[in-house]
């Protein structure tokens, strides 16, 4: 067919249309229709001859390689034997027509005959076979050297391609290790050759990183293309490429005991490459590969480093100059890992020689880090970014990323010595400051950040500079980056603290002060802060109670509501700290004002704003039942369900008056949820106005929070330690709830309710969990299969996770082995775990309706995982899928897969496809080899994905060819 030929004509004129100045519709519908193209059986053709054409442009030739490319990857099926062999000779014949470039087309060709030779498994000599064609003279190099660099990453990704893994397995071993020894020799006579052009060393370092997991590293160490790889990081054009080599080679020797040889060469040339290290600190990207270098050396080999200390110092110290360098911390970044890998053997006792050698190597690094924890001096247009909020946002989390290798360093030289480190820079700036100088606040405030960063590491008991630390802090100056700095350390010590009761009411007075700042930031830290101390310290602060209720209600209402949560969440510990007599007093005289303005904003207007409001309120009354919920004993009345009794009509008017609003209705549910799983058994008495209430808002406004809370009832009195009349129940309430919601469920789409239906299938699960015997004979069993299968065509993430727990736990009990043990009680009450098989009617349940829906069940889960479940949720369905075979069993298995490819349209899956799949699940189920099966059926759907539903390639790329050499030179 010639290029010219009018079937041609729609895909010239969607690439024109595709990189032309059309709207957005005709781009889309234009790549609609390329895509369309590139999976057509003409499309064989038509690329080939695009490809010999003389007259096209370049960017139509690549779209025709890419297209090639994509071809012999996913539509080989399409090919007769005849044909296939034929596509090797015209793949061979473009790729030396293509000789001279350009490169862009070549890397495509070459990957295009990689996965043939790898799919082609009668073609056993592909790689001498391609070298013979292509020719031994120094202009052949090129493609060679690419197509050999491809052929390792392609065959180590071959689950895109429908071969088995016996012949995936063959292939490797054919392409790959049976042509190691040949490649390297291959690779050095290029390099010795003085016909081999200098452009080609960079292409000749990528193939042999490409090739190194495959070649023996002692072959390559002992070739001479060890000398050209570290010779070539000397060159501009070589640098990348030979550190790329460098970094595999360092790589290959992480079993320290089996490579010693080899790291000890490597090491000595390493090494020798530590000047550079200083050399090149005006040179960002030679700096950049050095500390590659050195941090990857550093991370293979740090158990040698703990074993053999005094001989690998040198790697340890060049690893933190490269640390120190101040220009770009992402390349700082690159040796994070190695102090972590190195400190956890370090701590070790065995390696306490160790830790001594390092120990002054850790505490320089501390000094680097804390250098670089500074924010910048200098402020660019009134701010220190600049305005820049993305370098701003980096360096915020890149700081907590150091607070890490802080730690590291507190492990190794104490956290003691590494606070005093800390200590000796604020204390030196607070004298210079003392005796009249300036000094920047970011002097104090990078070390006051350092030692919240390492508060963790320091033990509750020390006293050698903790308290000279908390006299201090609370004597800096009050700017305002200071003032967060040290509120958030004060915060991060409280435990510290608690122990050490005597610098409580100091701190309290500093952190409170920053309440009265006017700066969001500051009062976010004294309320994350005084959340700390309460939580912490509320033995001690329990007498402080009233002075503290005070306070709240004064800042209550000032405050951001992040802020509020936080100092909420505080002063509940501190009511959950009171003695037993006084905690239903303590709770109300601090929910009381909160369910007063909750009244006064349920009986004031009804719009979003005043819904958002009062939700947000009910958040703080959660946060109490949460936290409060003191141990009763001996049958007494518990003192917050005295409390929360009072509270019930507030709960019966937000949800009769607005409980239209489905924020208001998700948190009156959380609520719920929270009083059920904090007081148990104690909420005996208000759980059936629960009940009632969770069943009568869903009918009446059919939100998903309704059967989530109810599905937590279930959880929580539906077991085996709950009185049999409050489980016999709840099982009567969530029955109502279910059939509620299956009749709501047929009246509408269910891909408009996925909240709904996640919260339904986690309340069913929940009733499989606690009740299996009596849901699985019951109405439920049926309807909550269908409904599960059903949500695979909708594409609703969240709701299809759940689906799927929900049919592993249903379908578990047909076989005779339950899903989880259950507790049991014999008759003196002693509890054990009930390992008696599943009785044998409910497995015949399980089993019947497997059988009488089998096919639509194979077929649902088999489209939902050829075309419609997300990726996250393939794998777990493959597993149900495999179930319903095991519970279906041969031939019923067999006939509903056979029957369901059938449906598939004939030019994506081929007859001997098919056969070899239903042959798969045949062999499995006779040999009850389902592990196999598992990953057939993965491979199975990962290259039908990829040949029949998701895009080939990305097409937008042709149109920036522009920008990238054509050509080799």
């Amino acid at each position: 067919m010639s290029v010219e030929d009018p079937s041609f004509a729609p895909v010239s004129r969607a690439l024109s249309a595709l990189y032309s100045n059309t709207d957005r519709h005709t781009k889309q519908e234009a790549g609609q229709l390329l895509e369309q193209f590139q999976k057509s059986p003409e499309a064989w053709s038509t690329t080939h001859s695009i490809l010999v054409s003389h007259a096209l442009p370049l960017e139509t030739k690549l779209f025709a390689a890419q297209t090639l490319r994509s071809k012999v990857i996913y539509d080989m099926n399409q090919l007769s034997d005849e044909s296939k062999l034929q596509l090797r000779s015209s793949l061979l014949d473009l790729l030396v027509a293509y000789k001279a470039g350009p490169k862009i087309i070549v890397t495509q060709l070459c990957l295009a005959l990689a996965n043939l030779a790898i799919q082609l498994l009668s073609w056993h000599n592909a790689v001498q076979e391609i070298l013979t064609v292509c020719g031994n003279d120094a202009s052949s190099a090129p493609i060679i050297l690419e197509f050999l660099k491809v052929l390792p990453e392609e065959a180590t990704d071959v689950r895109k391609i429908s071969l088995s893994e016996e012949e995936l397995r063959t292939r490797t071993v054919e392409l790959l290790q049976d042509n190691a020894s040949f490649v390297m020799n291959l690779l050095i006579a290029y390099v010795e050759s003085a016909s081999t052009p200098k452009s080609s060393h960079a292409l000749i370092f990528e193939c042999l990183n490409s090739w190194l997991r495959e070649v023996p590293l002692q072959m390559v160490i002992n070739s001479a293309l060890l000398n050209l790889v570290f010779q070539a990081l000397a060159s501009d054009d070589l640098f990348d490429s030979a550190t790329d080599c460098v970094c595999s080679m360092i790589r290959e020797t992480r079993d320290v005991d089996e490579t010693l040889p080899s790291i000890s060469i490597l090491y000595a040339k390493i090494m020798q490459l530590r000047p550079r290290i200083a050399a090149s600190k005006d040179l960002p990207e030679d700096f950049k590969n050095y500390t590659r270098i050195f941090a990857e050396a550093g991370e293979a080999w740090h158990m040698l480093i703990a074993r053999m200390p005094k001989d690998f110092r040198g790697l340890v110290e060049a690893i933190a100059e490269c640390a120190a360098y101040d220009d770009d911390l992402e390349v700082v970044q690159y040796t994070f890992y190695f102090w972590y890998l190195l400190k956890q053997m370090l701590v070790l006792d065995r390696y306490d020689t160790a830790k001594r050698e390092l120990h002054d190597v850790y505490l320089s690094l501390i000094d680097i880090i804390i250098a670089h924890l500074h924010y910048p001096y200098d402020e660019r247009n009134g701010d220190l970014f600049g305005n820049d909020k993305e370098a701003e946002e980096k360096f915020r989390a890149f700081r907590h990323e150091m607070g890490d290798v802080l730690k590291d360093c507190c492990a190794v030289v104490g956290a003691s010595n590494a606070l005093r480190k800390a200590y000796a820079k604020v204390d030196e700036c607070y004298q210079t400051q003392q005796a009249g100088e300036n000094v920047a606040w970011q002097n104090f405030e990078a070390p006051v950040f350092s030692m919240r960063a390492m508060a963790r590491e320091v033990d509750l008991d020390e006293t050698h500079v903790m308290p000279q630390i908390m006299d201090l802090l609370v004597r800096l100056p009050k700017h305002k980056k200071i003032l967060f700095a040290v509120i958030l350390v004060l915060g991060r010590y409280t435990e510290w603290t608690a122990k050490h009761p005597e610098y409580l009411q100091i701190q309290l007075q500093y952190i409170t002060g920053g309440f009265s700042e006017n700066d969001s930031e500051i009062a976010g830290a004294a309320a994350q802060s005084m959340m700390h101390f309460c939580r912490d310290c509320n033995s001690q602060l329990a007498s402080y109670f009233g002075q503290i209720k005070g306070f709240y209600e004064q800042v209550a209402q000032k405050i951001s509501l992040d802020s509020l949560y936080d100092l909420t969440d505080g002063v509940a510990h501190l009511v959950a700290a009171q003695a037993i007599e006084n905690i239903y007093a303590s709770l109300k005289s601090v929910c009381d004002p909160i369910v007063e303005r909750i009244y006064v904003k349920a009986n004031g207007p009804v719009d979003d704003s005043s819904n958002k409001k009062i939700a947000d309120e009910m958040d703080l009354l959660d946060t109490f039942a949460r936290l409060v919920h003191p141990p009763i004993l001996n049958g007494a009345i518990n003192p917050c369900i005295q409390y929360w009794m009072e509270t019930w009509p507030l709960v019966d008017l937000l949800l009769s008056s607005r409980g239209q609003s489905t924020a208001i209705s998700e948190r009156v549910c959380k609520f719920l949820r929270t009083l059920m799983c904090s007081y148990r058994n104690d909420f005996y008495s208000m759980l059936g106005m629960v009940a009632e209430k969770l069943v009568a808002g869903f009918e009446k406004y059919h939100y998903g929070c309704f059967l989530w809370a109810s599905g937590i009832a279930v959880r929580e009195y539906g077991n085996e330690y709950s009185d049999k009349n409050i489980q016999e129940a709840v099982w009567e309430f969530a029955y109502r709830q279910c059939i509620t919601t299956f009749t709501y469920m047929s009246s509408v789409n269910l891909g408009d309710i996925p909240d709904v239906l996640e919260d339904l299938f986690r309340l069913l699960s929940n009733l499989v969990s606690n009740y299996p015997y009596k849901f699985i004979p019951s109405e439920l069993c049926k309807p909550s299969i269908e409904a599960a299968v059903a949500i695979f065509g909708t594409e609703q993430k969240e709701p299809i996770f759940t689906a799927i727990d929900l049919l592993h736990d249903i379908l578990s009990y047909g076989f005779s082995t339950p899903p989880t043990s259950r507790i049991s009680f014999n008759e003196s009450g002693d509890r054990y775990y009930d390992a008696e098989v599943v009785p044998a009617e409910v497995q015949s349940f399980i089993r019947g309706i497997v059988l009488s829906e089998g096919m639509n069940l194979t077929k649902q889960l088999f489209f939902g995982l050829l075309y419609t479940l997300p990726r996250e949720c393939v794998s777990d369905a493959a597993g149900i899928l495999l179930v319903i075979f095991r519970l279906g069993e041969l031939p019923a298995s067999a006939q509903w897969v056979q029957a369901t490819l059938d449906m598939l349209p004939a030019e994506a899956i081929t007859a001997q496809e098919k056969f070899k799949y239903v042959s798969a699940v045949e062999s499995a189920l006779q040999g009850e080899d389902m592990n196999r099966l598992r990953r057939q059926t993965m491979d199975l759907v990962g290259w039908y994905t990829r040949r029949n539903v998701t895009p080939r390639s990305d097409i937008k790329r042709i149109g920036d060819i522009r920008d990238q050499k054509v050509g080799y030179a």
